[in-house]
């Protein structure tokens, strides 16, 4: 296999797409902590040196090179550019990886070059993670792909995003042979060619935004604009919308229609088979007013404002169910969500509740969210603190017995558990053992007075998991307690209604996502563990903006089928 296979060798953990699909990073962990044999719990699956950021190897020190800043929200383009400059600069300092390869090495260097100037930017407009894409549904293909179709030719860059398109290089390596041979071909390590490869940020709602024609005037007359998602059509008079608007898919099918009179109207969403999906005021152009959303099933998924065409207000948010059934109520401020969340289970019970009220013990200002699980039967309470700096999450869970004897912490960027004392604690060969944290006092108070904020605002920086120096064995009786909090963490708290579970994987049905799962060889039940449990969904979908699925991944659906709205600032 060349370097190519050799390289591979050096990942035997690789980040499948499954877990990336779910976010299960975490809780898996959990779980993995109760079967794991010899050696730290580790989370399964996962390469602890891939990095989050630009790029899995780089993260985004390259970014920063060139900016002299991190990036911040809306830099998406700023932030590919800047790392493939970056990696290009050190890419042309390094041979080829044998001498008669340096000139396929210079002639794909030149195509790197090519590919920075044209500015191609896939857009991940599928998975609510970051992740690369290597042809996005508009065509556009990552650099990498860019390197392989310009050598090799289209139709094996086509070949690969068919079945790897959210994948890591060295995945895709090992399950291509002619990708190895390519890669073997280059004059690249594969190294060097995964550090190539962009991570692209996830659709979040928060880049989506109605257009303002009194700011940005449209020229009177016949008006028709067209997107990756679809074509809009109608007419402009007097700089406003007039008469009859309608809105197709990107297949053609009719997904929206209004009748205007200077920019007001009511707008009629629909399902490519006709199903009701959205309906409300329009006002100046934009939703202005209270809407209803709808369930394919013709029950009401959501109510709630837009105010100047962007969510406001308190909303409600429901289950598939004939009879309104409550599955998250909470408001929003500036188009996000604000303030408490309630979230409740298929029987309308009351099952987590969320803040962002402790975003002043969260660090240098950046984001963060507070989940609290409500105690299931045995009373162990969970709670997830999760922020973002950078657009690169960071997540803290918090495990705590009914008797209060036991407050665990797991270290979601680390696999590592630490208790209320900062001692670190670790599973191995079926016994628990102990040793030194290596606590700061102010993380031990945090930890001891159970504060989850202060306690992941204090330690977020820490990447790299510590050896436990000096091990002790705990007790037997401790080590019960604890593989029992686990196991109650790892059970499923709530079961995810289908619709939850069909928006948190991106398909159609869960079955279709297990089937795809299986066909890559991946295992079922790790990459869907988090969607079948409501809670983990809540808590996996935290991570930068609150990207509830059932929430966020309901508006995103009306956006694409409403007249103005577009995704700024990538």
């Amino acid at each position: 296999m060349g370097n190519a296979g050799a390289e591979l060798e050096r990942y035997p953990n690789m980040v499948s797409r499954g877990a990336r699909r779910c976010g299960i990073h975490a809780v898996v962990l959990l779980i993995a902590l109760l079967a794991a044999g010899d050696g730290a719990a580790l989370t399964p699956n996962a390469d602890p040196r891939f990095r989050d950021g630009a790029n899995h190897h780089l993260g985004d020190d390259g970014v920063v090179a060139e900016l002299g800043r991190q990036p911040g929200p809306g830099e998406e383009r700023i932030r590919s550019h800047a790392h493939l400059l970056a990696v290009r600069r050190m890419l042309g300092l390094r041979p080829a990886t044998r001498p008669e390869l340096e000139g396929r090495r210079a002639e794909l260097l030149d195509d790197l070059d090519a590919y920075i100037a044209a500015g191609t930017t896939p857009v991940n407009e599928r998975l609510p993670w970051r992740t690369p894409v290597f042809i996005d549904d508009a065509g556009r293909v990552c650099a990498v792909g860019y390197l392989i179709e310009r050598s090799a030719g289209r139709e094996l860059a086509e070949t690969i995003a068919r079945g790897h398109r959210y994948e890591y290089l060295e995945e895709i390596a090992a399950a291509m042979p002619e990708v190895r041979a390519w890669v073997a071909s280059s004059g690249f390590t594969l190294d060097e060619l995964a550090s190539i490869q962009p991570g692209y940020e996830a659709p979040i709602v928060e880049t989506w935004s109605a257009w303002d024609l009194a700011k940005h005037p449209i020229v009177d007359g016949p008006f028709e604009e067209s997107s990756d998602d679809g074509t809009t059509s109608g007419a402009i008079e007097g700089g406003a919308m007039t008469g009859s608007w309608k809105r197709v898919d990107a297949h053609g099918a009719l997904v929206g229609t209004g009748d205007f009179s200077h920019g007001a109207g009511v707008w009629r969403s629909v399902y490519p088979d006709g199903a009701a999906m959205a309906e409300g005021p329009f006002v100046a152009n934009r939703p202005h007013g209270q809407w209803s959303f709808h369930h394919p099933s013709g029950a009401v998924a959501a109510t709630g404002r837009f105010d100047g065409g962007v969510r406001a207000g308190r909303w409600r948010f429901y289950h598939d169910t004939t009879r309104p059934t409550p599955i998250a109520t909470g408001s929003f401020a500036g188009g996000r969500p604000s303030g408490t969340w309630h979230h409740f289970d298929s029987a309308g019970r009351l099952l987590a509740v969320s803040s962002d009220a402790n975003l002043r013990e969260w660090t240098e200002g950046f984001g963060g969210y507070l989940l609290d699980i409500l105690p299931g039967q045995d009373g162990i309470r969970h709670q997830v603190h999760q922020g973002n700096v950078a657009g690169d999450s960071h997540r803290l869970d918090a495990i705590m017995s009914r008797d209060g004897r036991e407050r665990l912490y797991v270290h979601a960027r680390t696999n590592e558990v630490f208790d209320r004392a900062g001692q670190k604690l670790e599973r191995v060969a079926g016994a628990w053992r102990t040793c030194s944290g290596g606590f700061t006092p102010a993380r031990e108070r945090a930890a001891s007075s159970g504060n989850l904020a202060a306690l992941h605002g204090l330690i977020f920086r820490d990447q790299e998991s510590t050896p436990c120096a000096r091990p002790r064995p705990v007790p037997s009786a401790r080590g019960r307690r604890l593989d029992q909090l686990f196991a109650s963490v790892a059970a499923v708290r709530s079961l995810s209604p289908d619709f939850v579970r069909r928006l948190a994987l991106g398909v159609g049905s869960v079955e279709e996502a297990a089937a795809e799962i299986d066909d890559r060889g991946d295992t079922p039940v790790a990459a869907l563990a988090d969607v079948h449990d409501l809670a983990k969904v809540l808590a996996a979908n935290m991570a930068w903006y609150v990207e509830w699925p059932h929430v966020d991944g309901r508006f995103l659906a009306v956006f694409r089928t409403l007249p103005g709205y577009a995704v700024r600032g990538r």
